[in-house]
């Protein structure tokens, strides 16, 4: 590798801090305050940017797609959703999705589940916990996951949202039981439809039983750092679905980096040195 190799590829960029090109992004998209938000207290809200219509779309999708899942999530959940509609394309492209992925798991980052959740009236809590529940503790400086929530109804205490201890992230911990029934400090996280509501890998969160009649549609969308496999397998999705698609979708597969890879053709991944730096480089973002 060698003089191949930049100097910056063998050095580490702290979290929160950004090249001028990317602060600069950050600010057209208007999201300074969703970073200083999720930087401080763990979570933030903002918006989509997308029409009611386009929300009401995808509401009605989440809904017939949750029809055909089997078992007790029928009529609940939908799983895997890239590939089921085209509409899920536009959602995981996102400018905002995907600038604050970039802020949460560095370059490269790669989109580890996308499922619709559908809570009746009735719904209970889940219980409080960081989604970075299978790493051991002390979490991780640079955080490792990050969960978006695509309101598709208004997101209300009654209504079931979801709840956060506000700087519970910074403990880089798992609850402990008493922590976990004290709850103490929480708050629910209440937005409009067509809200972004996004939090830390490491913040500790729940969810508010649903008292009020009706259905509450979200779309849960997690994203992972590159060199961590995700939740969900879209091996399915070749390269010919991939043809005259975006770039930014092969990236989210990992298409773009050289792990994981299952073609020896050309020498594996010390064959494709280009994709063997850039892996490293985003690695380190």
């Amino acid at each position: 590798m060698g003089k191949d190799i930049q100097e910056e590829t063998l050095s580490s960029i702290q979290p929160f801090v950004f090249t001028k090109e990317f602060q600069e992004k950050l600010n057209t998209l208007e999201l300074e305050k969703a970073v200083s938000d999720i930087k401080n207290n763990g979570y933030a809200i903002t918006h989509s940017g997308e029409n009611e219509e386009f929300n009401q779309e995808l509401r009605n999708v989440c809904i017939e797609l949750a029809k055909e899942t089997e078992g007790v999530s029928k009529g609940y959940a939908a799983s895997i959703l890239l590939g089921r509609h085209p509409i899920f394309e536009r959602v995981v492209l996102n400018p905002r999705l995907l600038a604050m992925a970039e802020v949460m798991c560095g370059k490269g980052a790669l989109l580890s589940q996308i499922i619709a959740s559908i809570r009746p009236m009735g719904a209970n809590e889940i219980g409080l916990h960081a989604d970075q529940n299978w790493f051991p503790a002390p979490f991780p400086i640079h955080n490792q996951l990050f969960t978006v929530c695509w309101a598709l109804d208004d997101f209300t205490k009654k209504g079931g949202c979801t709840k956060v201890i506000p700087g519970s992230h910074k403990k880089r911990r798992h609850p402990l039981p008493d922590e976990i029934v004290e709850q103490k400090g929480a708050i629910p996280i209440e937005c409009s439809s067509g809200s972004l509501a996004m939090w830390d890998g490491s913040v500790w969160h729940s969810n508010y039983p649903r008292k009020i009649e009706g259905d509450r549609v979200v779309i849960h969308i997690t994203f992972c750092r590159l060199a961590l496999r995700p939740v969900e397998s879209y091996d399915h999705l070749d390269e010919e679905w991939l043809k005259d698609k975006p770039k930014e979708l092969s990236t989210l597969l990992g298409r773009d980096d050289f792990l994981g890879h299952k073609d020896f053709k050309k020498g594996g991944a010390g064959g494709e040195v280009e994709k063997l730096v850039k892996t490293f480089t985003w690695a380190r973002s």
